[in-house]
C-alpha cells in the first residue's frame, strides 16, 4: 500500500498545480505541520477517521492543541470529528481550531429532515455556540481562548 501512497513531494506538486488552497486532512502529529507548510498546504484538518482505517487513534480534540500550537497561526487549522453540539465548537476553538467540520451531523439531519433538517441543525449549533459563548463571557469568536476550558491559562 505504501508504494502508491502520496508523499510530501506529491503534496508540493499538487499545491503547485492549482491556485486553490489544498487542505490536508488526517493530520494528528504536530511533526507533520512543518512539512505541510513547506509543501504549500493551504490548511490542515485535524482528523482521525479517514474511512475508519485506524479506529484506535486519539480523539481529534486531544490531538488538536499540539497541532494548533505547532501551526502557530501560519495556516488555518480545522478540526473534523466529534462536533455534535455548540459546546464542542467552543472547545475546539478554545484549543486552537480556526473552524470545525460538521459532516456527520449534516448527514443525519439530511436523512431525517432533508434540506430543512440541515438548516435546523445548523441553527441549533449556532444557537448552542452563542449560549456557550455568553456563559463563558465571550462576545466574539476571537475572544475564545484556552481560558474557557482552563481558567488559569
Amino acid at each position: 500500500m505504501l508504494h502508491a501512497a502520496p508523499t510530501w513531494d506529491t503534496v508540493a506538486w499538487l499545491c503547485g498545480e492549482t491556485p486553490l488552497p489544498v487542505l490536508l486532512k488526517g493530520i494528528l502529529n504536530p511533526d507533520d505541520v512543518e512539512p505541510a507548510i513547506a509543501a504549500g498546504a493551504g490548511g490542515i484538518i485535524v482528523s482521525n477517521h479517514g474511512g475508519r482505517t485506524l479506529d484506535t487513534l486519539p480523539a481529534t480534540i486531544d490531538a488538536l492543541p499540539a497541532v494548533a500550537a505547532r501551526a502557530a497561526r501560519r495556516l488555518p487549522v480545522l478540526m473534523d470529528g466529534g462536533i455534535r453540539r455548540g459546546t464542542d465548537i467552543l472547545k475546539a476553538l478554545a484549543l486552537g481550531a480556526d473552524a470545525v467540520l460538521v459532516g456527520q451531523p449534516v448527514l443525519h439531519a439530511l436523512a431525517i429532515g432533508g434540506l430543512a433538517g440541515v438548516a435546523h441543525m445548523l441553527t441549533l449549533l449556532q444557537t448552542e455556540l452563542e449560549v456557550a459563548m455568553a456563559l463563558t463571557g465571550r462576545a466574539t469568536l476571537v475572544e475564545i481562548d484556552r481560558s474557557v476550558i482552563y481558567p488559569s491559562s
